[in-house]
């Protein structure tokens, strides 16, 4: 199980001097590769468990509001707040908040996204060190929040320097074919380029997205490839069997956000279990994949995020032996 902030501020006072060591953000620097899918879905999912979580877009499309139902509501500032954070030093705070119990948002669109673009790449001309702006602002109210995660736009370097400055992990979604796996490497040089600004910033894991389940010899091609592109920083994600971690190819995602719900929200509709999914994350142990009509996809999402806790907290386990 993962503990709360709350909980490392009493067991362990190195680690919480870090108050950002639970930012988790999902990047790739290609479009439609599965970004927002993976990291709405994991957000929803921690706050269905039961942490509190923080979900920040920096997407143009906004289709987390989408995913979330929010898109078109009318608390949706679609970045509003966030410009006037990073260009006149507004204090950050949620902006929508309780979109689902135990989850609050800070949206994104398009225009005010490009807007902070400007202000990034004029700050970066003048000379002036923008990585940090984010991690800054999110720092006064990281320590309400058990989890913080990012989703990020493809092909806008500044915005990633930006996002990865406040990043503790990466997870990487990525398709199958060559292009997508091949960008990978770019965003390594993007990596590389913030670890002046913040050194601990590290890939958690990358993640086979949108994969037939039948196709075997692509899946092991894919993740060769990975592995070729990324080196020892490349491992996917694993079940308590061992089997790799991978979100299958569903019109089921089509559905959930054409319905404005997350995965797991439209499989439970069609199920009645004895105990609840979300019992089994929230106490560390294995969970199984959701049954139902969209249960496939659902649980390929709650046996993700299983994967990136567990993974989190070893890593963090280890830190406090060492």
């Amino acid at each position: 199980m993962v503990p709360s902030l709350a909980e490392m501020a009493v067991t362990n006072p190195r680690l919480t001097k870090d108050v950002l060591s639970r930012v988790i953000t999902f990047a790739n620097g290609k479009g439609g590769v599965g970004k927002t899918s993976c990291s709405a879905n994991f957000a929803g999912l921690c706050a269905a468990a039961g942490w509190t979580v923080l979900f920040v877009d920096f997407d143009a499309q906004g289709d987390a509001g989408n995913d979330l139902g929010y898109k078109d509501t009318e608390d949706n500032d679609r970045g509003a707040h966030m410009l006037q954070v990073l260009d006149a030093h507004k204090p950050l705070q949620p902006v929508l908040r309780q979109v689902r119990p135990n989850l609050d948002v800070i949206p994104m669109g398009r225009r005010m996204l490009k807007m902070i673009e400007h202000v990034l790449e004029g700050k970066r001309q003048r000379g002036t060190e923008f990585r940090l702006m984010l991690a800054e602002a999110l720092a006064p109210i990281a320590r309400d929040y058990d989890l913080i995660v990012i989703d990020t736009p493809p092909d806008r370097p500044d915005v990633l320097q930006l996002v990865f400055g406040a990043t503790r992990w990466l997870v990487i979604p990525t398709k199958s074919d060559r292009s997508s796996i091949g960008n990978l490497q770019d965003l390594s040089e993007e990596l590389e380029e913030v670890r002046h600004a913040n050194p601990d910033i590290e890939i958690l894991g990358v993640v086979p997205y949108d994969f037939d389940t039948n196709a075997g010899r692509i899946k092991r091609n894919a993740i060769e490839d990975i592995h070729a592109v990324l080196g020892d920083a490349s491992d996917v994600f694993y079940d308590a069997d061992d089997e790799v971690v991978f979100i299958r190819h569903s019109n089921a995602a089509v559905d959930a956000r054409n319905a404005g719900k997350l995965v797991h929200e439209l499989a439970e509709m069609a199920q009645d279990e004895e105990e609840p999914w979300w019992q089994a994350l929230r106490e560390g142990r294995k969970v199984d994949r959701i049954p139902g009509s969209v249960g496939g996809l659902a649980g390929d999402h709650l046996l993700l995020t299983n994967a990136i806790l567990t993974r989190i907290n070893s890593f963090e386990e280890a830190q406090e032996s060492a």
